[in-house]
């Protein structure tokens, strides 16, 4: 299954391609791979050569990195020009985040996780895990465009990002800019009416609240994975939640909003922020 748009791309593979296609982490026979285990106990392939093929502003992309820089896991970040892609021209595969990890290339981020935690297609992972990675790649990620492009000047907003990429001319700067904002307004319009997204603030809020009290609260912890370390579903709420960290009115009325449990979510948003950074 796969839905995408200029600054926000949700992959699946769904089959086996030869080539430059991609690969489905299921039907994969992995090499011998180095392993180390993860300060939350799971275990994690450690590849030579990894290049993450992304853009600033996707949350999955933000999803893909929150668990690379949490596991420690180096890794070379192309970003790709929203309208031309002409960094991914080699792929058959037009859609980020995508990665090539040792010669083999990766679509999506679900798979790219799997691939890097061999405990992953396993049952390992408990139900309460499984059940929140479902919740933010079902739920949580839709309730993003709406809100980041939610009008014009906060779509034109997001794009701030591709001026500072140098890999961009002073023109193609411009064009993704300018064309970027307008068509991901339009997409975020279609979004809303896809996923039913109500009032996008609100619904927002809604999120957070919900993962605050069911995801927090009642585990009586610091993460969700216990009192020491984060799990999978600390670090994918963390990472589709930091896309829209920094000078976005999203950040900013998200950060003003005011619920009974707002402290909790405050204090497991700076600790899991200390855990990716001092992993990093």
């Amino acid at each position: 299954v796969a839905a995408s748009g200029i600054g926000l791309s949700v992959a699946f593979s769904s089959a086996e391609v030869a080539g430059t296609g991609g690969i489905k982490v299921g039907d994969l026979t992995r090499r011998s791979f180095t392993t180390k285990t993860a300060r939350n106990g799971n275990k994690i392939i450690v590849p030579e050569k990894m290049i993450l093929y992304q853009y600033e502003v996707c949350p999955f992309c933000n999803k893909v990195k929150a668990f690379l820089e949490y596991n420690d896991i180096n890794y070379e970040r192309v970003e790709v020009n929203p309208l031309s892609k002409k960094e991914i021209a080699f792929s058959d595969y037009k859609m980020v985040p995508f990665a090539v990890i040792d010669g083999v290339q990766v679509n999506g981020s679900a798979d790219i996780i799997r691939y890097l935690s061999p405990n992953e297609n396993s049952k390992s992972r408990d139900e309460e895990e499984e059940k929140w990675t479902r919740w933010v790649d079902d739920h949580l990620v839709h309730l993003l465009p709406p809100n980041i492009y939610r009008t014009p000047s906060e779509s034109l907003q997001s794009f701030n990002y591709i001026t500072s990429q140098s890999n961009f001319t002073y023109w193609q700067k411009l064009s993704a800019r300018y064309a970027g904002a307008f068509i991901m307004f339009m997409v975020a319009k279609k979004t809303k009416t896809k996923y039913n997204v109500g009032d996008p603030r609100k619904d927002l809020y809604t999120a957070v609240e919900y993962w605050t009290q069911e995801g927090l609260k009642e585990r009586n912890a610091v993460f969700h994975g216990g009192n020491e370390e984060p799990d999978i579903s600390d670090l994918s709420v963390y990472g589709v939640l930091r896309s829209i960290e920094g000078s976005y009115d999203t950040w900013d009325d998200l950060r003003g909003h005011d619920w009974p449990d707002r402290e909790l979510f405050w204090s497991w948003w700076e600790n899991i922020s200390e855990k990716v950074k001092v992993s990093n």
